[in-house]
């Protein structure tokens, strides 16, 4: 994939970083039963960090998340916006892969999937997944999150950090393009999808209304209608 410049020069990309965004159209019809659903859940929790998984990395007040397993959990309108989300990562993914494969002969698993609910300053310091080949976060409720004063980091917004050092610490006009981090815009009803290896974090938030975030790791696999994949099955045999 290399792109002429002038003369006998070219330009190559190399291990590029996707992300992607779609906004979920149904978020105003489905958004309030969702966010009814989730704070039943939060009422239920004997502790805030329900799943027990790195306390450490989050603040000791302000942030409330479940068990790892929300989607699995019976909510009719929760159950659309997880279809949504499967459908949006398989599109994703086959366009990350060059659409060698069709969205519908990917299969998308979910290991892991939570919420959060946030306020008073509540954060999760950076970290990245394990186990999975994509993520994603689902903007239910934004609150005032995202809104930048002057110009210190935006007000519980998401961060992601860049995987490739620059120049060993040295920065001019020629590594500019390497920005160290990401602070993309976010919205109500957005999902974000990026790939499991990216440092991310989520910014202290503070606000009148609770910041409300659905997130998700994910697994991948062609799915066994795939023409390649019944290749592989006759060469086998």
């Amino acid at each position: 994939m290399g792109q002429a410049v002038s003369g006998e020069l070219k330009g190559v990309q190399a291990w590029p970083t996707m992300f992607f965004t779609r906004r979920w159209s149904s978020h105003a019809q489905y958004r309030d039963a969702i966010i009814a659903f989730l704070h039943s859940l939060r009422q239920q929790q004997k502790k805030a960090i329900e799943s027990g998984i790195a306390p450490g990395a989050k603040a000791a007040t302000g942030i409330y998340e479940g068990d790892f397993d929300l989607f699995t959990k019976e909510n009719d309108a929760l159950a659309t916006l997880v279809e949504f989300m499967r459908g949006s990562l398989a599109t994703a993914i086959s366009v990350a892969n060059d659409q060698r494969v069709p969205p519908q002969d990917i299969a998308i698993e979910f290991v892991d999937s939570w919420y959060h609910i946030t306020n008073d300053g509540g954060f999760h310091d950076a970290h990245l997944h394990h186990g999975c080949s994509w993520c994603g976060i689902f903007y239910l409720q934004l609150g005032d999150s995202g809104t930048r004063l002057g110009e210190g980091a935006p007000n519980g917004g998401s961060r992601f950090y860049s995987p490739i050092t620059s120049g060993g610490g040295y920065r001019d006009f020629g590594n500019s393009y390497m920005s160290s981090t990401l602070d993309p815009p976010i919205e109500d009803g957005l999902l974000l999808l990026f790939p499991s290896f990216l440092l991310h974090s989520g910014l202290p938030y503070r606000g009148k209304q609770d910041r409300i975030v659905l997130a998700f790791n994910a697994r991948a696999l062609i799915a066994a209608s795939h023409p390649s994949t019944q290749a592989s099955v006759v060469k086998k045999a």
